[in-house]
């Protein structure tokens, strides 16, 4: 097998009971059988108290409040203490880590829903790189995975098999936008405009079935063909079109206790008069640290634009990149403000790890998300295109 991970990927290490956010509370514990049948095996008093903790139909644990019942007083696994390391179910063992499969190719990257996997992601001033190595599940911290079911069930028609020969294409596909990302010559926005524009005109590509012209259309970009921006300014049309993605996230399964609140100090600011002055402001004071947020939009391509190889949908996993990207800037241009126009490090460890807690390890709300990036009005190309804009002008 084959692993693609980031550079930086066997730099993490748990850090136990000094984790402010603790992956064993406010979220289900879902159990591989394996290790549901390791568990139901075991005697004695630990053996009754598994029993007494696990939900079997469900293959679940009975979470005490939001707290895994095996998170104990010190904020350590109980589980672990008592049976060792390799007790550990699939996904715990694999948590912080986004796995996807590809045949005989894995790729692995570290969540951001993980505050340590984020500090060491976002710490990193150069860019971003991967590199693809044979090995096992072993040497990369995985305990076996089956591949994950993937359907979109917003486009009929498509089975749960890997497309080989869009594979191929999108493999090219996107390191190209990994160049367009980090091309630090342009800022963030417009980068992630260019790439919203090519990603429109690669899924016309798909559309019509027609992939030897991804080929002549991959080649037209990595010439610095230039998106053309337009002149005519709606920032109240577009301060109230994020004021409606904002909005949307408000309907999602909430996770973290916190997140209500980060979420509504960016909807008031977005409803704020000084708006956009702060968005100009916040844009200077951020400008050495635009890096951040390139990794961000990286960070997103790598873990789901292949993804399309299965439904055929790069577009929807762009917009989905930079819709978190642009939600994510809007909750920080807050935060800052909130702060008394302060921002650091820590701040945007705070918020990219919620926002990714929120919307990566909640299924419901991944799921939901992108029904509503393939299908709402609000989200078209041409939208979104118009918010990177106002922006950009800024």
């Amino acid at each position: 097998m084959r692993y693609t991970t980031p550079t930086f990927y066997k730099e993490f290490k748990c850090i136990g009971g000094a984790c402010e956010d603790s992956c064993c509370d406010n979220w289900e514990i879902d159990l591989d059988d394996e290790s549901l049948k390791f568990y139901l095996s075991q005697k004695g008093e630990f053996g009754k108290r598994i029993k007494a903790c696990t939900r079997v139909r469900d293959k679940q644990f009975i979470l005490n409040g939001k707290r895994c019942p095996f998170h104990n007083d010190d904020d350590l696994c109980d589980l672990y203490i008592e049976l060792g390391e390799k007790s550990l179910c699939q996904t715990c063992t694999n948590f912080p880590r986004h796995i996807e499969e590809f045949e005989n190719l894995k790729e692995v990257s570290l969540t951001m829903s993980c505050p340590e996997a984020s500090r060491i992601m976002l710490a990193k001033k150069e860019k971003m790189a991967f590199e693809c190595k044979d090995g096992t599940d072993r040497e990369y911290g995985l305990k076996e995975l089956k591949p994950v079911s993937r359907f979109a069930f917003w486009k009929k028609g498509h089975e749960n098999k890997l497309n080989k020969p869009l594979f191929e294409k999108l493999i090219v596909s996107r390191e190209l936008v990994y160049d367009i990302l980090q091309d630090r010559r342009l800022h963030v926005m417009e980068r992630a405009l260019k790439v919203l524009v090519y990603a429109d005109e690669l899924q016309k590509c798909i559309d019509d079935d027609n992939y030897d012209a991804i080929d002549s259309l991959t080649n037209k970009y990595k010439d610095n063909k230039k998106t053309k921006i337009t002149t005519e300014d709606k920032k109240i049309a577009e301060i109230n079109n994020m004021l409606s993605i904002i909005n949307m996230y408000e309907g999602l399964e909430n996770i973290i206790p916190d997140w209500k609140g980060i979420l509504q100090l960016g909807f008031d600011h977005l409803k704020s008069d000084n708006y956009m002055q702060d968005v100009k402001e916040f844009l200077d004071y951020y400008k050495d640290k635009e890096y951040e947020f390139e990794h961000i939009l990286v960070y997103y391509i790598f873990n789901y634009f292949l993804g399309a190889s299965y439904d055929n949908d790069p577009l929807t996993k762009v917009k989905f990149a930079i819709i978190s990207y642009l939600v994510i800037f809007e909750l920080d241009v807050a935060r800052w403000a909130a702060n008394g126009k302060t921002f650091d490090y820590e701040d945007q460890v705070v918020v990219a790890h919620a926002y990714s807690k929120e919307v990566e390890h909640s299924y419901d709300n991944y799921e939901s998300l992108q029904l509503v990036l393939s299908a709402h009005p609000i989200l078209t190309v041409d939208n979104i295109c118009s918010i990177l804009e106002c922006y950009i002008r800024q």
